[in-house]
């Protein structure tokens, strides 16, 4: 304790003062030092309570800040680790230096840059086809990665509200970042970066234009004049990289041309423009072409705006991106839907499943009173030209036999000229051609190309040779094995009339002496070719390209489609999906993809009617038009999906396997059934069949009501098999359709067609005595009657046996009082004898029914076992030939 007043140490304290001194005058001494004594003990008293409150003050913060200043739950961050390996081709920044990167991004040609979390699972995905793309292109993109989560990253600093992850982006010199939406894998990637790389085609002739409106689903061309400064050539470029933001896969191709003589034979007389070539139709924009505006309105936004506003396809391609989205949304509004599952490999130049559907798709469609009827037509027979050609096409032979020129000395001093006359569709080719006026297929035409005798007769036409040269000279010029490599040269001979008078002539030339000069034409093309096998080798790992099967006399022994669309109130949209990356969507309408040929297959669903009809046989040009045809004419059959899940990767487990529950202490097996299944089991006498259909699994209450109704059907000797089915992949027919599940259907014994069906209330709860009562009504009454008596056996209580009972006895009354009515009413011999006869069991069942007492409800009641035989011995003469009932049905509406 601290020391108080009057306390031992006050005074230990006091006395150390001095002592007294003798004085003449005791008693005053003695008295001054009692009052001294006694002010210097109130002033030390008064300093120790003052001590006593401060350390007091003291120790109260000190325990407030002990109690509150606990030690940081929060541990520190983990340093940052590399994400890629040190031996792989992507750079990686892992911990996060932005300046640094961008630094060295901003000098290379192209870029692909990965902006990822390490703890994030989708970036891990990511990771390793980011890297098999890097794999592929190193040699022309730069690939890095950066770290934009480690804490205090110069990029998490900068970026630190990145909703998810990873992010992908592109860059070039001189551009703006392109944002990767595309699918995550490492083919979609190298496709898009393709696309990067060559984001426009420049067109020099008509036949380029061709060539790209022959392949592309929309081609979008802007006449731009080489001026000092080039601006709207670079607004375009622009446009056509941006754009790949929204158009990962290069459904719209861009094209530019900037000679004006050339434009000018393509009608375009004010330049700049901008044209949208379409399926069906040429898009131009006045907005765009306007004196007044045009050089407001040439912008970037507004251009990427006005080609993806009126961009329109035939038919669509739709890519879910595995996320929560809307691919299919605009497309079910009531209209039925053509879907076409078909590998669709991003890396081939030309999909000819897709092609075929797109031919199809632009006939269906093609009315003929459309202003563009002959454009869309001549279009169709273009591409299908390209189709075929391509189907005759072996690139994988082509790159193993291709054999590369070896270094050797230049000799001749015109291969400058001979190469550029060979090669003059390249980009850095400079010469651009006139070509004849009046459009694209008046050009044909002028050349005697006609289309229609080139498909009719593709061994023989011209217009074929012509474009397939247009596509094989352009790669294959170098390769001395080339069959036709004559022909190109004479096919572009034409070309080169002013320069062939100058052969003579020396030309300078900055390109090294020797072969391997890595700039020089000739090694541009072959490492274009490199490039170009190596690309086809990687798509091969995604599979092969998948052509539709060829039938006999392809064009004359096809259903004609043309024009279906006016002639129904409704439209067919066509769609195309990727059957590799999204088979489940097949399998879940009841395709089996996997099994299909090409993994190539077509279903139409059709909201309105509730349908969905399956292509059944191989996909190819007769098929898919008869398959067309049929529905609009509405001959096809509806198809009823049925699909059962391998039980190693799913909880359900199919038709084949059974789960037993215990009902009345009998086993009860409930049978899984499928679409096939359930025709089976309905047209099946013999028993009573209790189906439960479940959109999906069907619930533990279902089943059990389901077992125990069956339960005590058989105790009643009635034979009962229970059963359910999935709706959600299993289709019933139309008069099985359910509103809501559960739902209850209970088909008879001696049923002879499926339509003889009860069904349970849809707004009750599904019970076992339910199902009891809804099957007692599909089966006769000396049956029911058995069942009833089993069903009071079990009653629980003596008061609702005795009730029981009572309600048997005033049934078995109302039953023998309605066949004496029939037995009075009818005058037919034959059919009173029946009636009389049963009257008799039924007197003989109603007497040993008024003899059971409560007591008597046991297995091994005499009583009951009479009962019992007698009731069995009603239900073989309970039957009456329907014959007489017939008969006697005809007599009373004659007498009448």
């Amino acid at each position: 304790m601290f020391p108080t007043a009057g306390d031992e140490d006050i005074t230990q304290v006091t006395s150390l003062t001095e002592n007294p001194t003798t004085s003449s005058n005791d008693h005053n001494s003695t008295e001054n030092t009692q009052i001294s004594s006694h002010h210097n003990n109130r002033e030390l008293t008064l300093n120790m309570l003052i001590k006593e409150i401060v350390f007091c003050i003291a120790l109260a913060l000190t325990a407030y800040g002990a109690l509150h200043n606990t030690s940081t739950k929060i541990s520190k961050h983990p340093q940052a680790v590399r994400f890629f390996s040190p031996e792989s081709v992507v750079v990686d920044w892992y911990r996060g230096q932005l300046s640094r990167a961008l630094s060295i991004i901003n000098n290379a040609d192209v870029s692909f840059v990965m902006y990822y979390a390490p703890w994030d699972a989708e970036s891990q995905y990511v990771r390793r086809e980011f890297e098999k793309a890097a794999m592929i292109l190193s040699h022309r993109v730069h690939f890095a990665a950066i770290n934009c989560w480690n804490p205090g990253s110069e990029c998490r600093i900068q970026h630190n509200k990145i909703p998810s992850w990873p992010i992908l982006m592109a860059y070039t010199v001189n551009s703006r970042g392109v944002l990767y939406k595309g699918i995550r894998d490492a083919h979609s990637m190298v496709k898009f970066l393709e696309l990067i790389m060559r984001p426009i085609k420049r067109i020099s002739l008509t036949e380029d234009l061709v060539n790209m409106l022959s392949i592309c689903d929309a081609v979008a061309v802007a006449f731009t004049p080489l001026s000092e400064t080039s601006k709207y050539y670079n607004i375009w470029y622009n446009v056509a990289l941006k754009s790949r933001e929204f158009d990962p896969v290069g459904e719209i191709c861009y094209g530019a041309v900037t000679s004006e003589e050339l434009a000018v034979d393509l009608g375009v007389d004010v330049v700049p423009n901008v044209r949208l070539m379409l399926w069906n139709d040429t898009k131009v924009s006045k907005e765009l072409i306007n004196e007044g505006s045009r050089i407001q309105q040439w912008n970037e936004s507004t251009l990427m705006y006005w080609v993806l506003e009126n961009f329109a396809q035939p038919v669509a391609r739709i890519i879910p991106m595995w996320k929560k989205a809307f691919s299919f949304e605009r497309y079910v509004d009531g209209n039925p839907i053509l879907i076409l599952f078909t590998p669709l490999n991003p890396m081939y130049e030309q999909l000819p499943s897709y092609a075929l559907l797109r031919e199809v798709a632009m006939e269906y469609s093609n009315c003929k009173n459309n202003a563009t009827n002959q454009w869309t037509s001549e279009l169709i027979k273009l591409q299908q030209i390209q189709r075929l050609l391509y189907q005759q096409k072996n690139v994988t032979s082509f790159c193993d036999g291709y054999k590369f020129n070896t270094p050797r000395k230049k000799h001749n001093h015109l291969f400058k000229k001979e190469i550029e006359s060979r090669n003059n569709k390249y980009p850095w080719s400079n010469s651009t051609h006139k070509t004849q006026k009046n459009g694209i297929f008046n050009f044909l035409l002028k050349r005697d190309l006609d289309i229609s005798k080139a498909i009719d007769n593709p061994e023989d036409s011209q217009l074929l040779s012509s474009l397939n040269l247009l596509q094989e000279c352009s790669m294959t010029v170098s390769d001395p094995s080339y069959t036709d490599f004559e022909q190109c040269q004479s096919y572009e001979k034409y070309l080169n009339e002013e320069q062939e008078k100058n052969m003579n002539r020396e030309i300078d030339t900055s390109m090294l002496p020797f072969e391997d000069d890595p700039y020089s034409a000739e090694s541009l093309i072959q490492d274009n070719i490199k490039h170009f096998c190596k690309l086809m080798r990687f798509a091969h790992e995604w599979g092969p390209t998948a052509f539709p099967t060829r039938v006999p006399d392809e064009r004359r022994n096809v259903t004609n489609v043309q024009g279906l669309a006016c002639a129904t109130n409704s439209t067919l949209y066509m769609l195309a999906v990727d059957s590799v990356k999204n088979h489940h969507f097949a399998e879940a309408l009841g395709i089996d993809i996997t099994s299909k040929k090409d993994m190539t297959g077509v279903v139409i669903l059709d909201s309105k009617q509730e349908s969905q009809y399956v292509l059944s046989g191989d996909y190819n040009a007769k098929s898919i038009r008869d398959f067309v045809y049929n529905f609009t004419a509405k001959r096809l059959k509806r198809s009823l999906r049925t699909r059962i899940d391998d039980a190693a990767h799913t909880h359900y487990f199919g038709s084949d396997g059974l789960q037993e529950l215990h009902a009345s202490n009998d086993t009860v097996n409930i049978v899984d059934l499928t679409t096939k299944t359930f025709r089976r089991l309905v047209k099946t006498p013999g028993a009573v069949s209790i189906v439960v259909v479940c959109g999906g699994a069907c619930g533990w209450a279902a089943a059990r009501a389901a077992a125990a109704a069956a339960g005590a059907l058989r105790a009643g000797g009635v034979r009962a098999a229970p059963a359910r089915l999935d709706a959600l992949r299993h289709d019933l027919p139309w008069h099985y359709h359910a509103a809501r599940y559960p739902t209850v259907f209970v088909f008879p014994a001696d049923r002879s067609r499926e339509a003889e069906s009860r069904s349970y209330p849809a707004e009750l709860r599904v019970s076992s005595g339910g199902i009891v009562a809804l099957a007692l009504r599909a089966v006769r009454a000396p049956q029911r009657m058995r069942v009833r008596l089993a069903l009071c056996a079990h009653a629980p209580t003596i008061a609702e046996k005795h009730t029981c009972l009572k309600d048997i006895r005033e049934h078995m009354t109302t039953v023998i009082g309605r066949n004496l009515k029939y037995w009075r009413g009818t005058e037919d011999r034959e059919l009173k004898d029946a009636l009389l006869r049963r009257l008799q069991h039924l007197h003989q069942v109603s007497f040993k029914l008024g003899l059971i007492h409560i007591t008597d409800l046991s297995s091994n009641s005499g009583k009951q076992s009479s009962l019992i035989n007698s009731i069995i011995a009603l239900s073989k003469h309970w039957h009456i030939d329907v014959s007489i009932l017939r008969r006697n049905n005809t007599a009373t509406r004659d007498n009448s």
